[in-house]
């Protein structure tokens, strides 16, 4: 009893840590990177702001980009893992939808970008202000149990991670 409270115990606990802390590590490879207000497609030679480093990173690829195609940035080789629309708030929240949109946005699921990065939300619903069908700026979007906040700007996004077999990957 007492070297499985000695030995095993503690070396469990490390390992299920260890493993808790696997899919933590892998995420903080990827970059969250947002084109500016009114682009709506990306292209060869193009910048992108990094929303974490706050840094610009150029577009070297002449093919069009979708979600599983590789992308060079700044001489570096990464995979595109997601692209689409980032919605920044009136109370300085980014968020990303996650999963199938819903028409209405009710239980939609969305992923904040900023400030706390990975922060899992869902939406009560939205108000279409301008009556496009589409949840753009001037609309109103009730998250969680927060009152109605009007969408700001609406940027393209794009995650990337590093290509497997790059340095960055491993």
């Amino acid at each position: 009893m007492q070297l499985f409270r000695r030995v095993i115990l503690p070396t469990a606990i490390i390992s299920v840590l260890g493993l808790a802390l696997l899919p933590a590590a892998a995420k903080a490879q990827e970059m969250i990177l947002e084109a500016e207000p009114g682009t709506e497609s990306l292209a060869y030679c193009d910048s992108l702001h990094n929303t974490k480093t706050c840094g610009s990173v150029h577009i070297e690829t002449q093919v069009a980009l979708a979600v599983g195609s590789s992308v060079r940035l700044n001489g570096q080789l990464y995979v595109v893992t997601w692209m689409g629309p980032g919605y920044y708030l009136e109370t300085g929240l980014v968020v990303e939808p996650a999963g199938a949109l819903k028409a209405d946005l009710k239980e939609q699921s969305w992923v904040e970008v900023k400030p706390r990065e990975g922060r899992a939300h869902t939406s009560r619903g939205w108000r279409d202000a301008d009556r496009n069908r589409a949840l753009s700026t001037s609309d109103t979007l009730a998250l969680d149990d927060g009152p109605e906040v009007r969408i700001k700007d609406v940027r393209l996004h794009l995650r990337v991670k590093p290509a497997p077999g790059t340095k960055e990957a491993e």
